[in-house]
C-alpha cells in the first residue's frame, strides 16, 4: 500500500499515516457505528498487529492510505486502489470519519480534496465506490460529488434482523469537470494547442 502524500482541503488534510494513528484506527474498527456504516478494514487487533499489517500492505503498489486530520487532530482515514497503468481509475475502498466528528463537514471536505487530487492532479478518467444503502451520509457525499449508481447488490449485508443493499457508484472525469471544474481546479487547464 503506497502512502499517499499530502492533500489539503479547506478544513481537512489527507496525510501520510503514522504508527501513532494505528491505535485510533483500531478503536474505530471496533466501534459499532463505524462497523454498521462500512466494511471493516483489518478487524480490530492489538496495535502491534496493525503495524505488521501496515508494513505488509505497504508493499501493494496499487493501493494507497491516507490519515485525515483537522488542525493536527486525527479524524479519519481513507484507503483505495488504482486500477492499472493502462486503465486510469481509482476505487475508494474505505472512507472513515470518527463517529464523534460526524456531521461537521469533514467527510465532504476530505472527499472533495481527494477527488480533486485524483481527477485534476493525477488526471484519472474515472473513480468508483461501493456504499451500503443505509449509509445515508456516504451516499449524500457521493451524490454531492457527482457519482451515479451503476449497479446494486440486493440484500448483501444482514444486520438488525434485515438485509441491506450494496450500492456501486461511478464518476467519470467529464462529470467531475462539469460539476467542479470551475471551482476546484488544482491547476489551470492547458491550452488546446499545448500538447502539439
Amino acid at each position: 500500500m503506497a502512502l499517499g502524500g499530502t492533500i489539503r482541503g479547506k478544513t481537512t488534510t489527507l496525510r501520510l499515516p503514522t504508527d501513532a494513528d494505528l491505535e485510533t484506527y483500531n478503536d474505530w474498527m471496533a466501534d459499532m457505528r463505524v462497523r454498521r456504516a462500512h466494511r471493516v478494514w483489518n478487524e480490530p487487533a492489538m496495535p502491534a498487529t496493525w503495524k505488521e499489517r501496515l508494513k505488509a500492505t505497504a508493499k501493494e503498489k496499487m493501493d494507497v492510505l491516507w490519515s485525515i486530520d483537522v488542525g493536527g487532530r486525527l479524524v479519519g482515514f481513507a484507503t483505495g486502489s488504482f486500477w492499472s497503468p493502462t486503465e486510469p481509475g481509482f476505487t475508494v475502498r474505505q472512507f472513515v470519519i470518527a463517529p464523534d466528528d460526524w456531521r461537521k463537514g469533514f467527510g465532504f471536505d476530505a472527499a472533495l480534496a481527494l477527488h480533486r487530487y485524483l481527477f485534476d492532479y493525477l488526471d484519472l478518467r474515472r473513480a468508483g465506490v461501493e456504499i451500503r444503502a443505509d449509509n445515508v451520509a456516504g451516499l449524500r457525499i457521493a451524490d454531492r460529488l457527482g457519482y451515479v449508481e451503476y449497479a446494486r447488490g440486493h440484500e448483501v449485508y444482514y444486520r438488525d434482523g434485515a438485509y441491506v443493499d450494496d450500492v456501486q457508484l461511478f464518476m467519470g472525469i467529464d462529470a467531475w469537470r462539469e460539476r467542479w471544474g470551475a471551482t476546484e481546479r488544482e491547476y489551470a487547464p492547458l491550452p488546446a494547442d499545448a500538447t502539439r
